[in-house]
This record gives C-alpha cells, structure tokens and sequence, in this order.
C-alpha cells in the first residue's frame, strides 16, 4: 500500500476510535467529490436540541510536519479542498482534520497486552469563514495547536451541530 494511503486509512482508524467512544455513527462516501471523506452522525433528544440527528463532516489529511514556533501547524491544502470547505451555504458542518504522525511508520501505533497506543493527535480546523483566494494549486492553512480534536472537541463541534450551528 503506498504511503498516503497508509496515512489514508491510519487518520480514518484514529477519528472513528475517538468517535465510536463517544457513541457517533460514521459513514463515508464512495465517491470524494465534495471533499468529504467521512462523516459522522449522533442522536440528540429532540426536544432540547434543534436538530435530533446532527451530521458533521471531516476532510482527513496526514502530515509528519512538526508544529511551527508561532504554535501552528502549516499545512498546505489543495485548492479545491480549501474552495470545497469555506463558505456557510454547506448542509452540515465541515471540518479539515489533520492528524500528525510519527515520520517512522512503524511508530504510529504500539500495542501492549493492556492498552494500544495511536500517535500522535489530530488538529481539526474550520474554512467556513476563509475568503476566496488566487492560488492555483495550494493553499496553506494555519491550524492553531489548541485545536486538538480528541474526545471533548468532537463532542463541542456535534453539540453545535445540533444547535444548527457550525464553527
């Protein structure tokens, strides 16, 4: 398998174990032509959310790049996914997603006879208020280190979904 596809299938295996503890439904596309690659949904009670079954979105990216010394990661997405996630007229909520890891592969992942440890974390980050540029081919994305996604901003991000609301 090559390398990216590795990267591929390692980001989709660490956001669904975040999702899964946290009782989310995930569900992907055959075809990626909106810059989706999974989504996932949850179930609310319908009379203290807006939305009962609120639906987020994840574009899934990998990188080995370290974090820069102003705290943010530069990560440099195509133009068509940073034109396919900014804008407010999406039907849910659209995340980039991008998770750091080791450059050794053999180092992604450790397990032990009790526990399983993935490295490193996931950073998500919200186009929909970015404006419209002139790049051709990339442009490059600042995610803030504090943007960790882990159990509790997975969870913030559903809540405002619910809400009818997106970041």
């Amino acid at each position: 398998m090559y390398e990216t596809n590795k990267k591929e299938e390692f980001s989709r295996a660490y956001i669904c174990a975040i999702a899964a503890q946290l009782g989310y439904n995930s569900g992907d596309f055959r075809v990626d032509d909106d810059s989706v690659d999974i989504m996932f949904k949850a179930k609310y009670d319908g009379r203290t959310s807006k939305i009962r079954n609120p639906h987020i979105h994840f574009q899934l990216k990998s990188t080995i790049t370290p974090f820069s010394e102003d705290g943010c990661l530069h990560y440099p997405l195509k133009i068509k996914n940073y034109n396919d996630l900014r804008g407010d007229n999406r039907a849910n909520p659209s995340y980039l997603v991008v998770l750091c890891v080791p450059e050794d592969e053999n180092n992604w992942i450790e397990i032990k006879p009790e526990e399983m440890l993935l490295r490193y974390s996931a950073y998500w980050f919200s186009l929909k208020d970015k404006p419209a540029v002139k790049n051709a081919k990339s442009v490059t994305v600042k995610i803030p280190k504090l943007q960790k996604l882990d159990k509790t901003t997975f969870k913030m991000l559903m809540d405002k979904a619910s809400e009818g609301k997106s970041l």
